[in-house]
């Protein structure tokens, strides 16, 4: 799924393919292809943006950065079977680090704090306004943090108050995780979950042995009344 736009005339590939108009490159990381035709179409829009590839995994990303060089990846959480994150928490093993702006379905309040804390410069939801990310992307790009009025409210308010925010274990989940947690809570077996969520039986007994991990907790028994007590539900597509 790795992919890049035609490069323009002039266009050096030995140099990670630097755009010679000065436009700033994007890459474009969503699992569904949907989504990347949309956002191409608004970025190519703005004369100073220009989307120089896609990837849809993580893998796919990771090639992409090391070969293109964008400016900006615009990235979402949720990639199929993996998350986001383990996007942000490898960035530093490659040759070339860029920006990273998060684009999810997922609310602020629930992750943009982990994503900042792992190194991305910025975080906006998906139904945010094309101007508005189009002013995240120019920002991130400008080498500033991009938060959202109601998130920069909510980290002056933490400023004023003097208190600060350590994430707990429950908020550092991938969010396929946190779907797992949440179907044990209401009583789903592995089965089901699996099930519901399309994927293999070991893949959901690959995530319950990470959420022990992660969570401390020692078994099954463990995790499932762990779930019952604190596992939220999150906003849906």
């Amino acid at each position: 799924m790795e992919s890049s736009s035609s490069s323009p005339a002039g266009s050096d590939p030995a140099s990670g393919g630097r755009d010679p108009e000065g436009r700033v490159r994007i890459l474009l990381v969503d699992d569904h292809e949907v989504v990347r035709i949309g956002l191409r179409q608004l970025i190519d829009s703005d004369p100073e943006l220009f989307v120089c590839g896609e990837a849809g995994s993580v893998a796919e990303a990771r090639s992409a950065i090391e070969k293109l060089h964008p400016d900006v990846v615009l990235l979402d959480l949720t990639l199929g079977e993996e998350s986001g994150f383990e996007l942000l928490r490898t960035l530093d093993t490659l040759s070339y680090t860029p920006r990273v702006l998060v684009l999810s379905m997922y609310d602020e309040s629930l992750y943009a704090d982990d994503a900042l804390l792992l190194g991305a410069r910025g975080y906006t939801m998906k139904d945010a306004p094309p101007d508005d990310l189009l002013k995240a992307i120019h920002t991130v790009a400008g080498g500033a943090i991009y938060l959202s009025d109601r998130l920069t409210q909510r980290v002056m308010r933490r400023i004023a108050t003097g208190r600060e925010h350590k994430p707990s274990p429950q908020e550092l989940l991938t969010p396929r995780e946190l779907e797992v947690l949440e179907r044990l809570a209401v009583g789903r077996t592995t089965r089901e979950i699996a099930a519901e969520l399309g994927t293999a039986v070991k893949t959901v007994d690959s995530h319950k042995r990470n959420l022990c991990e992660k969570l401390g907790l020692e078994s099954a028994a463990e995790l499932l009344r762990y779930a019952i007590i604190n596992a939220k539900p999150r906003p849906k597509d």
